[in-house]
């Protein structure tokens, strides 16, 4: 069954800044179930865990 990418923008920000720090990718399989959830950051270190919600701003393309 193929994968295919939720049509959403779920950007990462810096909590003291609001910097731009990367975006959450989120993937379903036909049947709406999750298949995948990818965390691509901007940053030179690796994030160690998921951003809190509030960090995480949200938009859905049409």
């Amino acid at each position: 069954m193929a994968s295919r990418l939720v049509p959403v923008d779920a950007h990462v920000h810096d909590r003291r800044s609001s910097a731009y720090t990367g975006e959450l990718l989120v993937w379903l399989d036909a049947g709406a179930t999750l298949s995948a959830l990818e965390y691509a950051w901007t940053t030179d270190e690796m994030p160690t865990c998921l951003p809190y919600t509030d960090r995480v701003r949200l938009t859905i393309r049409y």
